[in-house]
């Protein structure tokens, strides 16, 4: 009766506090404030009566939207793009051209400049299939710099330095208390774009964005491919800034080259360092720092606006290195997120809701086979025509001294490299010429140095297991799923330890449930119980849930605690592959791990 009276009490522990552990992040108390804060902008200066403050807010409105899909671009998709000020420009002319020099319908003009818009994030996006970073920086930001030079250059179609005048009653009439249509929509679309930004940072598609802008390697293996990502980044963020240009156009009522120099594109970026990267709420906060104050507060000085924009973001960064939001919001994680210390992940305690499958023992169906397998990197042969076969449902040790191609086999087999020479095949499927993302969809990969992402909580590090998925998942890895997202939605991964991190990483894999794992010195930095647990876990998944297991570790108590088969590799490759039993007594064996103390 005291057992069952201590782990109500327990439980109810837990419960509480999971009850009162704070959030992971703000992204959703953020959301609101960002919608009430441009409501209140938005909406208030037609209430107060007050006309100057009404155009002057539409536009803060339009370029807070624009940001917010720049700090999506820069954050989530880690993609340093300098020229967002063009594509909002492109949408605004385009539209002006169709509809005052060419008397369209504003509705059809409108579908065009969005369209050109588009178009312009499709030639951003080029690019960043090939070039990365600050590299893909200098190339957005010298389409900013061209960009109002073209306008004047192609003034048979653009009016050049004259720009384009329009004049549209209809968005301006009142319809109700003040209201203008065009009021509502400037309102309404910086609210649409912070909650479509929320949606997307939550979604499988954001997180795989977010996974890939950090570490391209570990996305591949995940099934996703890089290269996609940061093309559906620059094409979701064109439409986004092709809207906002669409609503320039009737705030202003004209446009001219002189509105899209590169300073906007610079307001645009800036905002987003200023208000906290990657932050909901940062751009609403660094545009009224960014563009408010230079341009209004300041307007005396406004020759000056790029010395302002400079110096305000250098004053903000030097004060508040993480931008005002942002430094907030760590000063908020700091005092309440936790990790848990040492009992801050734990497998044993999981597996056990996956306990009632049947007992499953190697076949002799072969899953992973190489043939003549040969990897050059210049003159050094990584992988030297290397036979291999692992059979179905068994554990494989893949044993060597360091730099005898273990991992270089492993990242072949993945796909992370390609054979020079020779064949490897997955379930009797050629995957010799496949790409890293289509191998991933038959097997799950562990890293020497575990990829875990700190921007994540806890389960959503564990939960791009899930997302990797091309079936639907098994009732015992929903339940286990279940579990996990109750458990760790809001504790941190950047606070686990070396060895839990691991852990993390081959519990991302159970997730996937891919037919064939690959774990790559998965043991190090693990405690004695840590490792118990771990070997407990590689049974599990070989003889519970059937998966094929390759193991590279240089433990070599635990490879030959678990180990059905073990072959041993140096300097590329194989020199004795076998049983445990046979591998103690094998001589090529005992020569490479002095001592002979498995013989």
């Amino acid at each position: 009766m005291n057992t069952v009276n201590t782990m109500t009490a327990r439980a109810g522990m837990a419960v509480e506090e999971r009850a009162v552990k704070p959030r992971f992040n703000s992204d959703l108390p953020q959301l609101w404030i960002g919608i009430a804060l441009i409501a209140i902008t938005g909406l208030g200066p037609t209430l107060i009566g007050n006309t100057y403050w009404v155009h002057t807010f539409q536009l803060v409105n339009i370029y807070i939207a624009a940001s917010v899909f720049q700090n999506f671009l820069f954050v989530d998709a880690g993609q340093k793009s300098f020229g967002q000020g063009v594509l909002l420009g492109i949408g605004a002319y385009v539209t002006a051209i169709a509809f005052g020099l060419h008397g369209m319908s504003f509705g059809v003009s409108a579908l065009l400049g969005l369209g050109a818009a588009i178009l312009g994030g499709l030639l951003f996006a080029l690019p960043a299939l090939r070039v990365q970073y600050f590299h893909l920086g200098f190339v957005t930001l010298s389409a900013a710099i061209v960009f109002p030079q073209l306008l004047m250059s192609l003034d048979k179609w653009t009016n050049g330095i004259n720009g384009i005048s329009i004049k549209l009653d209809w968005i301006h009439g009142d319809l109700f208390l003040g209201f203008s249509p065009l009021t509502l929509l400037v309102t309404l679309w910086p609210m649409a774009t912070l909650a479509t930004h929320y949606g997307l940072r939550r979604s499988r598609l954001g997180r795989q964005m977010r996974v890939a802008a950090v570490s391209p390697e570990a996305a591949r293996t995940l099934g996703i491919k890089p290269g996609m990502m940061r093309f559906t980044a620059f094409i979701i963020a064109a439409i986004g800034t092709g809207i906002c240009g669409i609503l320039y156009l009737p705030a202003t009522g004209y446009v001219s080259p002189q509105g899209f120099n590169v300073e906007l594109s610079f307001v645009f970026f800036f905002a987003v360092v200023v208000g906290g990267r990657g932050q909901m709420l940062g751009p609403v906060i660094g545009i009224w720092i960014v563009f408010i104050l230079p341009n209004i507060a300041l307007a005396q000085f406004v020759e000056y606006r790029l010395l302002m924009y400079g110096v305000l973001t250098l004053a903000a960064i030097m004060l508040f290195p993480d931008g005002i939001v942002g430094s907030i919001e760590r000063w908020r994680v700091k005092r309440g997120v936790t990790g848990r210390g040492e009992q801050a992940f734990r497998v044993d305690s999981f597996l056990e809701g996956l306990e009632g499958t049947q007992e499953h023992k190697p076949s002799d169906d072969v899953v992973v086979e190489v043939k003549g397998g040969t990897k050059r990197f210049g003159a050094v042969v990584a992988v030297d025509k290397v036979d291999l076969k692992v059979r179905n449902g068994e554990i494989h040790g893949l044993i060597g001294a360091n730099g005898s191609g273990k991992t270089s086999l492993l990242n072949v087999l993945s796909g992370l490299s390609r054979l020079n020479e020779g064949s490897f095949m997955i379930n009797r499927r050629d995957c010799t010429r496949l790409p890293a993302d289509r191998i991933a969809t038959m097997l799950g990969r562990t890293f020497q140095t575990p990829r875990i992402f700190p921007q994540f909580s806890l389960w959503e590090n564990l939960k791009l297991g899930m997302d990797a998925r091309t079936e639907a998942p098994s009732a015992g890895i929903l339940r286990l799923a279940g579990e996990l997202e109750a458990e760790f939605e809001n504790d941190s991964a950047e606070l686990l330890s070396h060895g839990q991190r691991r852990l993390v990483e081959v519990m991302r894999a159970v997730l996937k449930e891919a037919d064939v794992v690959l774990f790559d010195e998965p043991a190090a930095g693990l405690s004695s119980s840590e490792r118990e647990n771990f070997a407990k876990l590689i049974r599990f998944l070989s003889r519970r849930m059937n998966k094929t297991i390759i193991l590279v570790e240089h433990d070599l108590d635990l490879v030959w605690g678990i180990a059905d088969r073990i072959t041993v590799m140096e300097q590329g490759r194989v020199v004795a592959s076998g049983d445990p039993a046979s591998m103690a007594t094998d001589p090529a064996v005992q020569h490479m791990f002095i001592g002979g103390r498995r013989a």
